[in-house]
């Protein structure tokens, strides 16, 4: 019997994003012998090695290779349109941050045959005019187009979806797991990590995530300049790429604290990185459920957030929200006393509150077998 095969649609480039790592780990622990996925992307793949693993895995990823830019609502209704034209799909899921992208990519797999489409939200956003214009536009495509909804939490659901969706609780929260098996507190892994960085001796601030607005690298830089006033061997370690990589490194110039920050490119090596960590600061101006908070927790690592962030975390304990109000002293000083916190395994606890992988993915593959 052939699996079922699932299209996932992405309305941004294929990197090690959150939403990209989140799918990837979900397609390597599903049972391939019953539901396959094969991905697509109107723009680019930034991670080949990926490309190659999924390969391996015996799906597809396709990306038509446009850059991200001006032009991406165009970009993404003409390669969506072009791609299912010529390819078939029952099911067709669909991951963007962009509300257009999920109701014209939905509008666009219903007319072209697919019988389950499912939107996904991820995230957040800004409540502006912007916004409500385009929750306005999309109140009724929304609710006309999708048959399934899924979200990473109940605040990515309520951003996105319309008020009927939710009241109805049409949505089903997916969780942003982990392999607890790989993602986990490794005291090996810290020190041989932290003397590869150079960083043995160092109090070390992390942070994962695309250069863009929603991080708020800035803010995050500031904060940084007043951990390095009250701890002289402090560094900063930023992994990721992005439109504001260049802006970030030279205000990093700006504060005098560049030769405090090592910016590491794209990882893949994330366990390695968390490991290395003294403390995970995310001072982001929204998120859905941040995956790369779920990874840290998973090392034993504390996260020092923002109120912007959906207090959805699982481990209590291991969390601060601080409103982006407060000043960067006082964020610093939070930073500083988390730090403080002994390490821990707590792979139990993240399997106890439903966030190893194992769960999450058998829980999507069954999502799939109920729509045949």
């Amino acid at each position: 019997m052939e699996p079922i095969r699932v299209l996932q649609i992405f309305g941004e480039p294929f990197s090690n994003g959150g939403q990209d790592s989140y799918l990837m780990n979900m397609y390597r622990h599903i049972d391939r012998t019953r539901v396959q996925f094969d991905f697509f992307t109107p723009f680019m793949i930034r991670v080949p090695a990926t490309q190659q693993e999924v390969e391996s895995l015996g799906g597809h990823m396709w990306a038509a290779g446009h850059e991200f830019n001006v032009d991406n609502n165009r970009y993404f209704k003409e390669g969506v349109s072009a791609f299912l034209s010529q390819h078939h799909y029952d099911i067709v899921h669909i991951h963007s941050g962009s509300t257009y992208a999920l109701m014209i990519g939905a509008k666009i797999a219903r007319k072209c045959g697919a019988k389950h489409v499912a939107v996904h939200s991820h995230c957040g956003g800004f409540v502006n005019l912007k916004y409500r214009i385009i929750r306005m536009l999309s109140w009724y495509p929304l609710q006309k187009y999708p048959t399934d909804y899924f979200a990473c939490s109940h605040l990515a659901a309520r951003w996105k979806f319309p008020t009927p969706i939710i009241k109805k609780r049409r949505y089903r929260v997916l969780k942003n797991a982990v392999d607890t098996r790989v993602m986990h507190y490794d005291p090996a892994l810290r020190e041989q990590t932290r003397a590869a960085l150079g960083v043995t001796d160092h109090f070390v601030v992390g942070h994962v995530g695309r250069f863009s607005q929603q991080k708020n690298h800035r803010y995050l830089l500031q904060v940084f300049a007043e951990i390095v006033k009250k701890e002289p061997a402090a560094k900063l370690l930023l992994a990721g790429e992005g439109v504001l990589l260049e802006e970030t490194l030279a205000y990093a110039e700006e504060l005098g604290v560049a030769d405090r920050v090592q910016y590491l490119g794209i990882r893949r090596d994330i366990p390695a990185l968390m490991n290395a960590f003294d403390v995970f600061l995310l001072p982001s101006f929204f998120e859905g459920l941040p995956v790369v908070g779920i990874e840290a927790q998973a090392t034993g690592l504390s996260v020092v957030t923002s109120t912007g962030v959906t207090k959805e975390l699982p481990l209590e304990d291991l969390v601060t929200y601080l409103p982006l109000s407060d000043s960067p002293e006082v964020w610093a000083d939070r930073v500083l006393e988390c730090a403080r916190l002994p390490r821990r395994d707590t792979t139990d606890a993240m399997v106890a509150a439903g966030y190893d992988v194992q769960v999450a993915a058998r829980i999507m593959q069954e999502t799939y077998e109920e729509m045949t």
